[in-house]
């Protein structure tokens, strides 16, 4: 891989961290293999620079709360349930490390019986896409009534880009 596209996975690794919070998820999203993501990761977070680009990933995250929980809420209504089956129809149970690796961030609860079944249960997809819905809208009646109040006070209105 060149050094220009190290960078940039790097930069994405970055990304994705102050997004996640989870030194091996974000390393998997940004595309280093799983058996290696957390090691991997966490080499990147010994660079002064990638630290404070992550610092300035979460200053943007952290300023609006919202964003953080939009984002919450599109992982838990597009995410992936890849693992959580792999898991649920393994043959085997995975060693501590294995689960480790694994996304199970739509996982609600698991519980496993007294024969060795398991029951996986995923949060609901429906309530946060209905959840993003209202957020999109609660953010469209906020743009509209600044609007009213800035054609009331006699201002004029400003959008999202200073305009």
């Amino acid at each position: 891989m060149s050094n220009s596209a190290e960078t940039k996975r790097r930069s994405l690794f970055c990304c994705h961290y102050a997004r996640l919070g989870d030194v091996a998820e974000a390393a998997r999203c940004a595309g280093y293999p799983p058996e290696t993501a957390a090691a991997d990761g966490a080499a990147i977070l010994r660079q002064q620079c990638y630290r404070r680009m992550v610092a300035n990933y979460r200053s943007v995250l952290h300023d609006d709360p919202m964003a953080m929980v939009r984002a919450g809420l599109e992982r838990l209504a597009f995410g992936r349930t890849n693992d959580a089956v792999r898991l649920l129809l393994g043959e085997e149970l995975p060693t501590a490390a294995e689960v480790a690796q694994l996304d199970l961030f739509p996982v609600s609860s698991i519980k496993r019986d007294k024969s060795g079944g398991m029951e996986i249960h995923f949060f609901d997809r429906l309530k946060a896409l209905a959840s993003l819905y209202e957020y999109s809208g609660d953010a469209d009646s906020k743009a509209a009534a600044q609007t009213l109040l800035a054609a009331l006070s006699g201002g004029e209105a400003v959008d999202g880009d200073g305009v």
